[in-house]
């Protein structure tokens, strides 16, 4: 029996190495030809993404060669390598290079399936601008005002056709809509650009007129509101700032049409030119929909630091009739327990300003301290631009703080104090771009206690806040971060723990825990004497609590990239973290810069970036690891930090 079943497990591994199984499911001889490597080969004035945008051919990315189960869907096609030579020549001819060739071939690439696709580009010379002159065909009597204007001039030397530069049709439209744009600022609402182009083909240079058809110069005198609202039509002109006689601009109209749109009573909002006869004056219909007035939102979640939370929020969005809005919020989570109370205003003296009052009660529960505190803080709040915002809060406090002892058979300390505080914030955002965040965000802070004479304590702290995100490919940034902080009070050594600064943490410097890089105090066990009163073991280590202190220096760098390939919405990340807390002063030598490094998974939920880090502590302190006197309390696992949480680090 045993010899019969050798023989037959002999006889079927002799077949499979006559015919290998593919894990894949075809084997190399029946899979059909695709497209493992794709190159463009000189193209000089555009790079092989911004061409490869136009052709249907693609071939496999990095992420997509990982997927051995399923190496499809790049089939190589012979009649759409034909049609993609007619795109990429069209789209050089559209830019100014009208005797641009393209040819291709087609190479193995390794496996018999697997073929390398090289389309080789020549440019050649292109269309040079010779000339460009502005015209106005009815002699308009607005054309010096035109001419002379800044920001005519402006539109002109930042214009995409130049004096020599590279003619390219299909440019025009937006050529030509700058220039609307700039003339409907200046009060011309029926302005009409047009743009032709006498080109000499042989010579390859293009002669250019602008042709600007004013119309009369127009200002607002109607406006008529369309849509159910709940507030008065003379509210919402008020809100838009548009007002009867003002000049026509189309910035304004913009601007206006924001406005309304940023106002938390509305959720759209349209402001549009009635139809009419071309006319010095212009009627305006605004069309406005409403949100609920009365919402409840709750939301819950996890983090590795305060663990479950949870948030619940009634608002009100029309009090009174007046368009002020009521929010009542209650927080609970492992750390935070709070109970706000908001009421705007959202016309202080312009559109742009709001005012907040906001009563609160607070409990924090920190390694080092807990806290109670109940106040109240007023806000003036001015919104620049859609990228500048500015504050000025005042804000007083009643405090609790219960301070952990050193000791732990000793009790813990209650402090109860004052702060009267004037505040002044900022927040600076460039912009985003399709996927994300880009460019420089900057926020800076400023607080002064002491304010009134109604405070315990009398103090400054100054801290600035900076962002940059750069795109390095389309689904690769690099996000980094610099913050910078200094605490100066007459009363330094008798600082509550709250007021102090702190780092360490899932959006702080990772790899420590939260609050936990800088000072620490040790907390020790307790012993009996011989009269049996409770005194502290100096040898009965417990563990290390931060301690906080009045200066800090932090940074992150972060790659982030995106892997689509994989499943929609997914993406990694590595990170170095680097920060340091200091008693005082900034001072090098006796508190380094410690650092952090490790990466991360992310995930494109519904509800925000999720993300998990871990953290590794390059050059960890011995607190860090739990040393105490010589001793190890402490294991492998202290050199890292896990990070679990919402959105993204910053």
């Amino acid at each position: 029996m045993l010899k019969s079943k050798f023989l037959f497990i002999t006889v079927l591994l002799a077949c499979i190495a006559m015919h290998p199984i593919k894990l894949y499911g075809q084997s190399d001889e029946e899979k059909p030809d695709q497209v493992w490597k794709l190159e463009i080969e000189g193209n000089m004035s555009f790079p092989d993404i911004l061409i490869q945008d136009q052709m249907a051919t693609d071939g496999f990315s990095f992420w997509g060669k990982l997927k051995f189960w399923n190496r499809s869907g790049h089939e190589l096609n012979e009649i759409e390598l034909k049609k993609d030579v007619i795109r990429i020549r069209n789209f050089y001819n559209r830019r100014g290079f009208p005797n641009a060739s393209v040819r291709y071939r087609v190479e193995d690439d390794g496996d018999p399936w697997k073929k390398k696709v090289t389309f080789t580009v020549n440019e050649q010379a292109p269309i040079r601008i010779n000339d460009i002159s502005f015209t106005f065909p009815d002699g308009d009597k607005y054309e010096q005002l035109v001419l002379e204007s800044e920001s005519f001039a402006r539109a002109r030397r930042k214009s995409e056709f130049e004096i020599n530069g590279r003619y390219e049709p299909i440019k025009e439209p937006e050529v030509i809509g700058k220039y609307e744009q700039v003339l409907k600022n200046l009060g011309f609402a029926y302005v009409q650009v047009d743009i032709e182009a006498a080109v000499d083909t042989t010579q390859l240079a293009a002669n250019l007129t602008v042709k600007s058809t004013l119309g009369p110069q127009t200002y607002f005198e109607n406006i008529s509101v369309e849509g159910d609202s709940t507030v008065t039509d003379e509210y919402l002109i008020r809100e838009s700032s548009l007002e009867k006689g003002n000049k026509f601009s189309l910035e304004a109209l913009q601007e206006a049409q924001r406005e309304i749109f940023n106002h938390h009573l509305f959720r759209f909002a349209t402001i549009n030119i009635a139809d009419q006869e071309q006319d010095s004056t212009l009627d305006l219909t605004m069309q406005v929909r409403e949100n609920e007035l009365r919402t409840v939102e709750a939301s819950a979640g996890f983090g590795t630091e305060e663990l479950l939370r949870g948030r619940i929020s009634w608002t009100h969005r029309n009090a009174f009739g007046r368009a002020h809005r009521f929010t009542t919020a209650a927080k609970v989570s492992y750390i935070e327990q709070s109970l706000n109370l908001d009421y705007l205003f959202p016309y202080a003296f312009n559109t742009k300003s709001s005012f907040v009052i906001s009563p609160f009660a607070q409990h924090l529960l920190e390694d080092s301290y807990e806290l109670s505190r109940m106040g109240i803080t007023n806000s003036l709040i001015y919104r620049y631009s859609r990228q500048l915002t500015g504050s000025l809060s005042y804000q007083f406090t009643r405090n609790a703080e219960l301070s952990q002892q050193l000791d732990e058979s000793f009790p813990d300390t209650t402090q109860n104090y004052n702060l009267s505080s004037l505040q002044l914030s900022g927040y600076y955002n460039e912009g985003f771009s399709g996927r994300g965040q880009q460019g420089w965000v900057v926020q800076p802070f400023a607080e002064i206690s002491g304010f009134l004479g109604s405070s315990t304590f009398q103090f400054q702290k100054l801290s600035i806040d900076l962002r940059r995100y750069t795109p390095l490919t389309e689904s690769t940034t690099l996000a980094t971060r610099v913050q910078l902080g200094g605490l100066f009070a007459t009363q330094e050594d008798s600082l509550p723990n709250n007021i102090r600064y702190y780092l360490g943490g899932t959006s702080s410097v990772r790899g420590w825990s939260r609050d936990d890089l800088g000072p620490k105090r040790v907390v020790t066990d307790s012993i009996r004497n011989d009269n049996g009163q409770a005194v502290p073991d100096t040898t009965g280590f417990d563990r290390y609590i931060p301690a906080g202190g009045r200066t800090f220096f932090a940074f992150n760098l972060e790659i982030r990239q995106a892997i689509d390939g994989l499943f929609n919405g997914f993406g990694i990340a590595l990170f170095l973290d680097g920060g340091q807390i200091w008693r005082k002063g900034i001072d090098l030598e006796t508190r380094p810069l410690q650092f952090g490094v490790g990466g991360g998974l992310r995930y494109r939920s519904p509800i925000g970036p999720v993300r998990l880090d871990v953290g590794y502590k390059v050059n960890p302190s011995p607190q860090d690891l739990n040393k105490f006197r010589g001793q190890d309390f402490g294991n492998a696992l202290d050199r890292f930090g896990i990070h679990i949480s919402v959105g993204q680090a910053f």
